[in-house]
Parts: C-alpha cells; structure tokens; sequence
C-alpha cells in the first residue's frame, strides 16, 4: 500500500471519528415537493429541506400549519404528510431481494402510494401509537389524532391492494388483527377495529354519482370518516342501555344494529350526504346522515330523523368530526 493511500484511509478515519456518521449515510429517498413549513431533524440538527433534499434514515419530518412534503423512495413509493403531521424515518432498505421500509407516524396524516415489491422478502410498514398498517404495492391514507376523550385514535382508507392492520394496546402490544380491502376504511380505538366501506357512489339509477356530486376524493373518504366515527359513536351511546331509555322498544338491553355498511353516497346541491340506519330500539332516532358540503374545502356535519343537526366541523379535522358524531348519537337517545 502506497504512503498516498494510507495518508487518505488515515484522514478518512479521523473524519468518520469528528463528523456524525450520519454525514456519510446514504440517501434513501428526497423530497419532490415541499409546501410551507417543513422542519428536517437529523442527529439533533435542524434542516429546511426545499425540493430535491435527500431523505436518510432516522430522518424526523415534521410540518406545520397549511404545510405538506412529499417524498419520493429508492423503490419508487411516495408518501405525502399531511400539515401538522410527524413521520419518522425508523428503516429503509431496498435491494435486489428484499425491501424494507418501516415508518412512525407520531400524529397527523400521510398518503401512500407503495410500489408493487414481487420475488423477495418485503416488509413496508407505517406505525402509530394507535396501530401498525402493513402494505404490499397499495395505496392508502392513514391519519393519527387523539379524539375529544383524550385517546389515540387512527384512521386508514385502502384505496388499493389491501392492508394488514394490527391495533394496539396503549403499551404497544398487538391486541387484534384485520385484513383492509381497497374500498374500506377502519377505525382504530383503544385496541377495537371497526371496518366500513368507503362511501362510493351509488348505483345506476339511484339519482347520484361521485360526479354529479363535484367533490375530490378526498371529500367523498371525508363522509365515510364520519359515519364510521359515528357506528363508534352510536355504539357507545346505545350499548350499555339504561332504566331511563324512552325507545319505543320498551326495553334498554337490546344491543345497537348500525347500519355501516352503507356504500352510497347521494348529492344535493353542493353537498354529498351517506345514510346510517338505525335498529335494536336503543336510539330513537331511525337513520342519522353524515354531510359534507363545499367547492374547494369542505365542512362535515350530521342530521338525524328527529330533526337534530349538529355544529359543522372541517372535513379533514378526524377529532371535530369524533366529537359531533357523540353529540348526534346523544341526541338520539
């Protein structure tokens, strides 16, 4: 060995020694969008990333207020976070046999589109306090948030392939198991995972489609979010009975039949609207709709046969939609 190339090895190692090894690390991804504020910590550091920044390992990406980032992956997936949303950066590793992409979405919202991975081992997992989305070449979206009782709760859309769900104990542990198709949705409290399909539009003949409504996507996941958080809702307003229920069943232990399944959704004006029914006589209400309504950004609410309707929240805000989704099932006691 040459003194040249032993004086380079030497200089190397003192280098690696001083400077975070973080320095060296490869990209695994960078970033193709970057709108507001976007913070990057890695190794203590703080970063502004700005398009074409590169993405490593351990990499914590916070937005802020009216903010996004999309990333783009080694293996061609894309996740896009949400404003107010933390995703960390836990694993990433893509060879020729294998893949594997592991990430913790700490609060807020993240869409994903995950390439298709055929002939090796592969592992690409989003993680939350709440639960653990397992996806092979899917796309689907996957918001954190803690609902108006102070709990974790998540929310997934598979809007393509299908995912595996885990929920969670608050100490981490896997307390059930589900399998998510593309066109349901789930919602994950306190270890309970409640599955519904995602409001689609209705069949021929029934007066309304998707596009008659002329809402986004986004708008239309934004009904299915509140007539599942309101199956929650109803559910724990009507379960447990009681000797001062006024149904007209005249009794107070027969359990809620919640009609979520609902697969519908119908416009009027510049609203789109889903119906849940109600049966079991534990409410008095005999269908409660969940509305959204707007042109560019949306506002939810709920109306009930009683002729209750509830305060308005943001489409996209999960815990204001949790919250008036108890009021209406209350309401209905």
């Amino acid at each position: 060995m040459s003194k040249s190339v032993r004086s380079f090895l030497s200089i190397l190692l003192v280098l690696q020694l001083i400077i975070p090894y973080s320095v060296f690390a490869a990209a695994v991804g960078e970033f193709s969008s970057v709108v507001g504020k976007v913070k990057q910590t890695r190794a203590k550091e703080v970063i502004k990333p700005v398009v074409k920044s590169p993405i490593q390992l351990k990499d914590l990406i916070i937005t802020g207020k009216a903010s996004s980032a999309t990333m783009v992956f080694s293996d061609d997936s894309t996740i896009i976070l949400s404003e107010k949303a933390k995703l960390e950066i836990k694993e990433f590793l893509f060879k020729d046999k294998s893949r594997t992409g592991i990430f913790f979405l700490a609060m807020g919202k993240v869409a994903a589109t995950v390439s298709k991975y055929i002939g090796g081992d592969n592992i690409f997992e989003v993680q939350s306090p709440s639960a653990i989305v397992g996806v092979r070449g899917t796309g689907f979206e996957f918001i954190e948030a803690v609902n108006v009782e102070k709990k974790n709760m998540a929310t997934v859309s598979c809007t393509e392939g299908s995912l595996n769900l885990s929920a969670l104990s608050p100490t981490g542990a896997v307390v059930s198991t589900a399998v998510l198709e593309a066109g349901q949705m789930a919602v994950i409290i306190g270890g309970v995972i409640t599955i519904s399909a995602i409001a689609a539009a209705a069949a021929a003949g029934s007066g309304a489609t998707t596009a008659t409504t002329g809402m986004s996507t986004a708008a239309i996941v934004g009904v299915a979010a509140g007539v599942a958080a309101l199956g929650v809702a109803g559910v724990a307003a009507g379960g447990g009975g009681g000797d001062d229920s006024d149904s007209s069943s005249g009794t107070s232990t027969t359990p809620c039949t919640i009609g979520v399944s609902y697969g519908s959704v119908y416009s009027s004006g510049n609203c789109a609207y889903s119906r849940v029914t109600m049966s079991g006589g534990c409410l008095s209400c005999s269908w409660i709709e969940a509305w959204v309504c707007g042109t560019s950004s949306y506002t939810s609410y709920y109306r009930t046969s009683s002729g209750y309707t509830s305060p308005t929240c943001a489409s996209t805000d999960t815990a204001c939609i949790q919250n008036i989704a108890q009021l209406t099932a209350k309401s209905c006691q």
